[in-house]
């Protein structure tokens, strides 16, 4: 099974490259050093983004659908729930706002 690397956004290199200004000892890098070390810091940032929703998209999943089978196992109902699931699930349209 190939590895799929995280999907790094901008603004996870934008972090990496102020962290990597902010350390002393990578102020000695060459710029292309310190642009390979703000993109592994990027891409740690990616991967927990991923399973972050990873963890959100396997809790989700066991919570009940129906309203009032989450009340009687003590959960609060989410009446967005399907969009929400939908949007974990890869399908990145806006979650419907009423």
């Amino acid at each position: 099974m190939p590895i799929k690397p995280p999907i790094v956004t901008e603004m996870d290199l934008i972090r990496g490259r102020q962290i990597v200004r902010s350390l002393m000892p990578l102020k000695r890098l060459s710029c292309d050093d310190a642009q390979i070390v703000a993109r592994a810091i990027a891409e740690s940032f990616a991967e927990g983004r991923k399973q972050g929703f990873d963890i959100a998209n396997d809790n989700l999943q066991a919570y009940p659908w129906c309203p009032k089978e989450a009340a009687a196992k003590g959960m609060p109902p989410i009446p967005e729930l399907k969009e929400v699931l939908r949007f974990l699930s890869g399908d990145h349209g806006q979650p419907n706002q009423e």
